[in-house]
């Protein structure tokens, strides 16, 4: 990539040397046949961050490989997969020289299942919890001898059948992830649906800012939503994540300034107005303020 994106796209990626994609739509990547010292330097936008436009799941066979998605840190090991969703924030920060991964990315038509709602309902809530999950060894095998055969399909530019046969790969790899996630929850004794109120109340306030954290950044409207107290919500958010519920308002808004700013798409002036702030001059010092240079001087790092 030749530049850090605001909004990572599905274009731009299947852009990339080794990328397999049925028009532009649905993306496979691995570096099996690299080794990851390429890919870091190939990948300019490492340590920026970047808002996704597309699903992405990404497999790790073996090694290590860090991110930072919607402001939380994740680690991926030998047979860890993250499946991260459209219009996250999320941060590649590298990955040890013996990683090797497969990458999923794609519209989310590709992600959505017809049958057995309250199962992809439970998958979701799954996933706004953590998006990081451990397979077996035998699940991973499965994983990559599908991903083998979307990359294979993928390759037969005369079939005008490819995309229906990627949807089903697809739906079998989601009906997996669910029982996975299912099995590894219930032996942890973690599953969602028996979670605490305190952790929903927690993963729910988590939601509803990345839906808003542009327009409201106060307490109280969060509250409102989740029909609790400003009071309430603020200790519910402290004692599940030891921070306040402004730092995370306040974080998510930073990092989607800083998301803006280092795309060199927009000014200071048009980055404040899709901020809703009052005027570039109060969310310099906003900005300021948590960061600790300017939006300019940011833009310029």
């Amino acid at each position: 990539m030749k530049q850090a994106y605001w909004d990572l796209d599905l274009i731009q990626l299947s852009a990339e040397n080794t990328a397999a994609h049925l028009n532009k739509e649905f993306i496979l990547i691995d570096n099996f046949d690299e080794t990851s010292e390429q890919i870091n330097t190939d990948l300019e936008f490492v340590n920026h961050p970047v808002k996704l436009s597309f699903t992405i799941a990404i497999f790790c066979l073996v090694g290590r490989m860090r991110f930072q998605i919607n402001l939380q840190d994740f680690e991926l090991q030998t047979n860890d997969i993250l499946i991260v969703r459209e219009k996250s924030i999320g941060e590649y920060q590298g990955m040890s020289d013996d990683t090797r991964i497969a990458v999923i990315a794609s519209s989310s038509e590709y992600f959505q299942t017809a049958l057995q709602i309250d199962a992809t309902m439970s998958l979701q809530r799954r996933l706004y919890a953590s998006p990081l999950c451990h397979l077996t060894d035998k699940a991973m095998e499965e994983s990559i001898a599908i991903y083998r055969l979307m990359k294979a399909k993928i390759a037969e530019t005369d079939n005008p059948f490819r995309k229906g046969a990627l949807l089903g790969y697809t739906q079998v790899l989601i009906y997996n992830a669910y029982k996975y996630l299912l099995a590894s929850d219930s032996k942890d004794g973690k599953a969602i649906e028996k979670s605490s109120r305190q952790q929903e109340l927690y993963t729910q306030f988590i939601h509803e800012v990345q839906k808003s954290y542009t327009k409201e950044r106060s307490i109280s409207y969060y509250a409102d939503v989740l029909c609790i107290t400003p009071k309430y919500l603020s200790q519910v958010i402290h004692n599940i994540s030891g921070r306040f519920a402004s730092d995370w308002i306040i974080d998510f808004v930073i990092l989607e300034a800083k998301a803006l700013l280092k795309s060199r798409k927009y000014t200071v002036q048009q980055v404040a107005d899709m901020l809703n702030f009052a005027n570039q001059s109060f969310f310099g010092k906003y900005f300021k303020n948590k960061v600790g240079c300017s939006p300019s001087e940011y833009q310029k790092l």
